[in-house]
Parts: C-alpha cells; structure tokens; sequence
C-alpha cells in the first residue's frame, strides 16, 4: 500500500491566520471534530496582507496554519471515498480589500490519525518542545506491515501537521485535476516540498 503526502504550497493567495469566531487554532491540529461548535454558516478568512501579489485561488489554499483548506470540489471527492476520516468546516474567503471573492471553500478537519511512520529507520529529528513529534525530516520511512483497511486520510502519528492519503485518495484527486496541491510520496520523503 502505497501513501502520499498533500502538499499545498503553491503560488496562489496565502492564509496566514485561523478564522475568527471558531475554535482556537491549535485545536485543529488534534483530530477531533469540531463541527458542533463551529458557527452553523461558517468563518469568513482573509488573504495574507503579507502576500499583496498572491491572490489566484485553487482548489488548495497555500497558508501558514498547518491545516488544509479546499474547494468543494475537493471535498466533494474526499466525501465520496473517505466520508469518516474528515469533516468540512465551511469558510468564506475575502481578499486583501476585505473583498468576497469564494464562500466554496472548507477547512478540511482531519479526524483520523493512522500509525504509518517507522521512527527507528527514519531520519528525523523529535520535537524538544513536543517529544512525540516530529520536527525536522531528512528521510522518512513507512512501516512495512501497514494494514490496508484503515483510514483513507489521516494524520500520521508524530507528524500531525501533515495530512497522508492513500492511493484510492491520490488517484481521486489527480483524475479530479485538482489544483494547488502536489502528492508527494510519503515512503522516504526528505522533508521539502519543492
């Protein structure tokens, strides 16, 4: 079984701060759903002021936040095969004129974490602040014996910035032509995202 990482960095617009009004921005780093108090009609979020000249949207949105954000195309695709591992939480996004320019866009809230990383043959570097961590990847390594049923997006254990898909996923998503996110393969990623 095969995984890939999202990568969502690209050259559109940038969010660089969690939607006021929602729930802190650290709890959407710990798998757990929040759609119960999360405003019924949304958070509206803004284009970094820190990036005047990034303003084209895709279906993934460049931020600084750690968290995913997408249209709903991508979560019309992520519903149909993987309904259990995520939630949408709905978000109208606004330009650096404060602007509406998108109110189709989802915090993509993932619930699920899965076991995947072999911390004895990576070469990582753990979290001073947060031992169970990750903070620095030069190679990463996947377990050899993962069991295919399971979560089909998740977080992996120790690395719960990130957001892994399975194949049934990264497949989904290439013959959707989503844009703004590239799969990289998770089995010995070394750390970049260019």
């Amino acid at each position: 079984m095969s995984f890939s990482l999202l990568c969502d960095r690209n050259d559109g617009a940038v969010l660089d701060a969690y939607p006021k009004g929602g729930p802190e921005g650290w709890r959407y780093l710990v798998s757990e759903r929040l759609t119960a108090e999360y405003p019924s009609g949304g958070l509206l979020t803004g284009f970094s002021p820190n990036f005047p000249d990034l303003r084209k949207l895709y279906d993934f949105v460049d931020n600084i936040l750690d968290i995913r954000v997408v249209s709903n195309r991508v979560r019309r695709v992520i519903l149909e095969l993987a309904p259990d591992d995520v939630e949408f939480l709905p978000l109208t996004l606004v330009d650096h004129q404060r602007d509406v320019v998108s109110r189709d866009y989802f915090i993509m809230n993932v619930v699920a974490d899965r076991n995947v990383i072999d911390l004895e043959s990576s070469k990582v570097r753990m979290s001073h602040i947060l031992p169970e961590e990750i903070s620095r990847v030069w190679q990463l390594t996947l377990k050899d014996d993962i069991p295919p049923e399971g979560p089909k997006v998740f977080r992996p254990t120790h690395l719960r910035g990130y957001t892994m898909v399975d194949s049934t996923i990264a497949t989904a998503l290439t013959r959707a032509g989503v844009t703004g996110v590239k799969l990289l393969p998770a089995n010995g990623w070394n750390g970049k995202f260019r």
